[in-house]
């Protein structure tokens, strides 16, 4: 390991004690959480305090919710159960493969209904799932974050 490696990972750890200590992320998942989080603060989500809640993440005005993260190389974003929420919010990173929208924005959030979900056809292993042509329109909301820093 080299010393620009070693000081990355040194980073890493301290930035993420500190979104641990500020209430941003609360498990080994880091960027799942980061997608709760940010959803959460949007859209004034109730996060459940129990983070193995079956099917949902959170709530909305009494409407389950489950929150999704796609920021990497995967070519899909699976939707998880229908019949477990009522409202699917989907944050893409900039550096997701699946981001189809043309956005500066450090994420982009796509909100969907459980019945526009159980609308669309499932695929060949009976999942709910979903590539870049899903995304290609204009997401629900933006986060910059650099929209913060002032």
């Amino acid at each position: 390991m080299d010393k620009r490696q070693c000081d990355a990972l040194t980073n890493f750890a301290s930035a993420i004690k500190e979104l641990k200590d500020s209430g941003v992320i609360r498990s080994h998942r880091y960027l799942g959480d980061i997608a709760e989080f940010l959803c959460a603060d949007a859209y004034k989500i109730d996060l459940a305090t129990n983070l193995r809640e079956a099917g949902h993440d959170g709530v909305r005005d009494d409407v389950r919710v489950q929150i999704k993260y796609a920021g990497g190389t995967k070519t899909n974003v699976d939707f998880g159960d229908p019949l477990k929420y009522e409202e699917l919010y989907i944050v893409l990173g900039k550096e997701s493969k699946v981001r189809g929208h043309q956005n500066a924005a450090d994420f982009l959030i796509y909100k969907m209904t459980s019945e526009e979900v159980k609308a669309l056809p499932l695929t060949n292993k009976g999942r709910y799932s979903r590539g870049k042509d899903h995304f290609l329109g204009a997401p629900d909301k933006v986060v910059s974050l650099s929209e913060f820093l002032s």
